[in-house]
């Protein structure tokens, strides 16, 4: 579920548009529909012509029904028939199209009403809702990908892309606004636009990698409100009066007169059309610009899920370097790349900028290499100290992590409107909340039901909704994550890798923080550590905890860091975290992100992929309990797994009876390593004696493992290909809208981390990768 806010209506228009009409405008834009005889004036009030009532009334007007009789001459029904909404709600383009044909100083309209093609004998029906059968279709844009219907929409006058191959159907691209109408109010009318356009805004944002953000407008019999969705958050306006001429101009003409930038199409990014011999078909492509560079997209390697707005929203692409926008013929010599394009918060560092700082520490401390005695070479042996400093001396090191060719800093997403709040139960709300209230900053509680809302969709950590900005990178390497291998012995061999990296970053006091099975990646034999958004120095006297925290990959996070709660105690300490899991956490109990926390999660890698990678094993019910995170007990399982060694051997004995047992013991030593330390160390966090040996000891187990286990001897399921190379470039991963809500764990598929689970639902899930 996005994370919804809802404020006053002019704030909203404020912020989230072009914000170019006035009170100047407002007024030529009315005398000029009334001059069409559009809106009329009653008793000192601005009427509409075309809704003298609220549509519920409207509806109840009965139209004559002509039937035709064996003459074939039509005559009239006595009884008649109650308006269609299509038909009560139909006037509103004509308004519509009427603001836009005002001639208005310095200001141009970017955008039209169209209602699509008429679908009455339609019986398509879609998923998470029955589409009533005046809806309308627009073209998905995506492999496979279904359909859209929706009531009316603002199409932009002027496309920004080409039209879609052999359709017809409006294209999802060129949509700026939808639109959808209820001539009621009742609570199953609200939700169901509510729910509507959300996946309108998951659809537009997901199918077109131009988009920044996207819009709706509601009507519930004569409720107005209108929808913002981008990166950091959605927005909503306070409901306001279909029958106000004045409001629903301002309203309107605010988006129609909007540039096409801040409706949401992002200027780094075109779409183009191209043959794909390989398809022998039309192919949707991207165009990305990095200052004075161009980047085509060849082949969507990964992508998040669509059920996500607010976050990262990470897209990697394969991709070749082009002359530019109009001239997208290779350069020479150019050879095939990976760009990712990713949301983050606005003014933080970029991964180039962040691995630019590392290398630099790396580079001082390999001209400066600490002595024997150092806490930080605490029980590591000569052979390691050796390979360190050699790789920090010469500058290897740097084959441990990707080699960055370009990055670039784009657009951002609008600040939170003023006097906007967060509004949780928006989705479920039964009734209209008392908007007067709300407006004069009353303590009055909705009226709406909430019992039914289930608590993991409650706000239970504030958010600051800071703005995101996008980032592009290029990166050299074109490699694969450890969950596309199909060999347990190259997946060690980039676990092998992928310690080493921690160690150095060890070294020079930083911790990556979101170490997953995505962010290990397998290249010409060897592993390399990526995604550096959220690496950071490890300092103790940086404060507590962020408000506004990073979502990392549950199935792959510390304990420790998902209970908030520390595993040494003084006392018994399994009370506190079971209290924990509810959500009560005592601020003593505070856990910051530290050295080891890395390195727990090449254990739970390893055993996710051992248990749910290597086909032929009856282990449903341990990656049921182990690697579902909403699961109920999912983190009090995961807790006695890593503390007690009987249950984590137990789970181990559910594999397969023919594998090498250095796997299982493998893993059982790594947990015992770990838990042994969290104990040893006690709460002396900032003691970096404490976390030295652990590296060597998990190269020691790797190491016995990739030993005995050689190329061929355990094979893992290779992954079936991913759906985003078809016909329109990549793949809409949405499935019914209802479910994913009610059921997310079997849905929230890791982004681009996990991709290749996507093959089969119900195995397991790296779910929530992004933040």
């Amino acid at each position: 579920m996005p994370d919804i806010l809802e404020g006053p209506e002019d704030s909203w228009l404020q912020r989230y548009t072009s914000n170019r009409i006035g009170k100047e405008e407002e007024d030529q834009i009315i005398m000029a529909l009334k001059d069409q005889g559009l809106v009329l004036d009653h008793e000192d009030t601005l009427r509409w012509r075309d809704f003298p009532d609220k549509p519920s009334v409207l509806r109840k007007q009965k139209k004559p029904m002509k039937t035709s009789t064996a003459d074939e001459s039509a005559v009239t029904d006595i009884v008649g028939r109650s308006k269609t909404e299509r038909e009560i709600f139909q006037p509103l383009g004509t308004v519509i199209n009427a603001i836009t044909s005002v001639p208005l100083l310095n200001l141009f309209p970017s955008c039209e009403y169209d209602e699509g093609p008429c679908c009455e004998c339609d019986k398509y029906e879609e998923p998470p809702y029955e589409y009533d059968a005046e809806s309308h279709h627009t073209n998905s844009e995506v492999s496979d990908g279904p359909q859209r219907r929706i009531h009316g929409f603002l199409r932009l006058i002027k496309s920004t892309s080409p039209p879609t191959p052999q359709s017809s159907r409006a294209a999802t691209s060129d949509i700026a606004v939808n639109f959808e109408f209820r001539w009621g109010d009742t609570s199953g009318d609200i939700r169901m636009n509510r729910l509507k356009v959300l996946h309108s805004a998951l659809h537009n944002l997901h199918s077109d990698c131009q988009r920044k953000h996207t819009y709706s407008m509601t009507i519930e019999d004569n409720h107005v409100a209108l929808w913002y969705f981008s990166r950091s958050h959605s927005a909503k306006s306070y409901e306001f009066d279909l029958l106000d001429v004045r409001a629903v101009v301002s309203a309107l003409s605010a988006l129609i007169f909007s540039t096409v930038e801040d409706l949401g199409y992002d200027t780094n990014i075109r779409r183009i059309i191209e043959w794909d011999q390989e398809t022998r078909q039309d192919q949707i492509r991207y165009v990305y610009r990095l200052d004075d560079r161009f980047f085509k997209t060849v082949k969507c390697r990964n992508e998040y899920d669509g059920l996500y707005i607010a976050g990262r929203a990470t897209r990697v692409w394969e991709v070749v370097e082009v002359a530019s926008f109009n001239n997208t013929a290779l350069l020479p010599n150019t050879q095939r790349m990976i760009l990712r394009d990713v949301w983050l918060e606005q003014g933080s560092d970029t991964e180039r900028e962040i691995q630019d700082k590392i290398f630099q520490r790396c580079d001082e401390l390999g001209r400066k290499f600490p002595p024997e005695n150092d806490r930080r070479l605490h029980d590591v042996d000569d052979a390691t100290r050796t390979l360190l400093h050699q790789r920090l001396k010469d500058g290897s090191y740097k084959e441990l992590f990707l080699t960055i060719k370009a990055d670039y800093r784009g657009a951002t997403s609008k600040p939170r409107a003023e006097g906007f709040t967060p509004a949780p139960n928006i989705f479920f709300e039964c009734v209209y909340s008392n908007q007067e209230a709300k407006r004069h900053g009353s303590d009055a509680v909705s009226t709406s039901s909430t019992a039914a809302v289930p608590s993991r969709l409650k706000v239970e950590v504030p958010r600051e909704y800071k703005p995101k900005q996008r980032n592009f990178v290029v990166y050299e390497e074109v490699c694969s994550a450890l969950h596309e291998l199909d060999d347990i012995y190259d997946v060690v061999q980039a676990l092998l890798d992928a310690v080493l990296a921690l160690q150095i970053l060890f070294l020079i006091s930083w911790i990556h923080r979101d170490v997953s099975s995505g962010n290990i990646l397998f290249f010409r034999g060897r592993g390399k550590l990526s995604d550096l958004e959220y690496a950071k120095e490890f300092d103790l006297s940086a404060g507590r905890r962020s408000s506004d925290p990073k979502t990392a990959t549950p199935i792959f996070t510390a304990v420790e860091l998902q209970f908030n709660a520390a595993i040494y105690k003084d006392a018994d300490f399994s009370e506190d975290m079971q209290d924990n899991e509810t959500g009560e956490s005592p601020p003593s109990l505070t856990v910051r992100h530290n050295f080891q926390h890395d390195l727990e999660s090449i254990f739970w890698i390893l055993a996710w992929l051992v248990f749910t990678h290597i086909p032929g094993q009856n282990c449903a019910n341990v990656t049921a309990e182990l690697f579902h995170n909403k699961r109920p007990g999912f983190l009090l399982i995961r807790l006695n797994v890593l503390t007690h060694h009987y249950v984590c051997a137990e789970w181990l004995q559910t594999l397969r009876p023919d594998l090498p047992p250095v796997l299982a013991k493998g893993l059982l030593t790594m947990r015992n390593i770990l838990y042994q330390r969290y104990l040893n160390r006690g709460r002396s966090i900032g003691d970096m004696s404490t976390y030295s040996p652990i590296y060597d000891k998990f190269r020691n187990v790797l190491s016995v493992i990739a030993a005995s286990v050689p190329r061929g001897r355990v094979r893992l399921v290779r992954p079936a290909p991913s759906k985003v190379g078809g016909k329109f470039g990549h793949l809409l991963h949405t499935d019914n809208l209802r479910k994913e809500m009610e059921e997310p764990e079997d849905n929230m598929l890791a982004p681009h981390k996990a991709v290749s689970l996507k093959r089969v639902r119900g195995v397991s899930d790296a779910d929530e990768a992004d933040d």
